[in-house]
């Protein structure tokens, strides 16, 4: 029987320093979307996560959503695989509804 290939959709605490240039730097939440096969190696693949400052727009390559009672974006266009030595703590699991709007960006991204 095939390892399923399923994606779990976890947020976990990560360090993402050091960081080059415009990318997401600190400790910051992440969004796991590399899958089980991939899961099984010392890297996972993750979009990191930003707070929503006041006024800030949303892009159509990020996703809006509420994380810990407070305003979040997800940066699909920083979509980068990193050590899981880098991962903290698990955070939470984005809903059904959250993940067909992250794999509806992720397509348009890379479509």
């Amino acid at each position: 029987m095939p390892m399923m290939k399923q994606m779990h959709f976890n947020v976990y605490w990560a360090n993402l320093n050091p960081s080059v240039g415009r990318e997401q730097a600190g400790h910051r939440p992440v969004l796991i979307i590399s899958n089980d096969i991939e899961n099984l190696m010392d890297i996972v693949t993750v979009i990191p996560i930003t707070s929503r400052k006041p006024g800030r727009r949303i892009y159509p390559n990020e996703v809006l959503f509420t994380l810990n009672g407070k305003e979040a974006i997800l940066l699909c266009h920083q979509v980068r695989t990193i050590s899981k030595k880098r991962l903290e703590r698990k955070i939470t699991s984005l809903n059904r509804k959250l993940r067909q709007k992250v794999l509806d960006v992720l397509c348009m991204r890379f479509g």
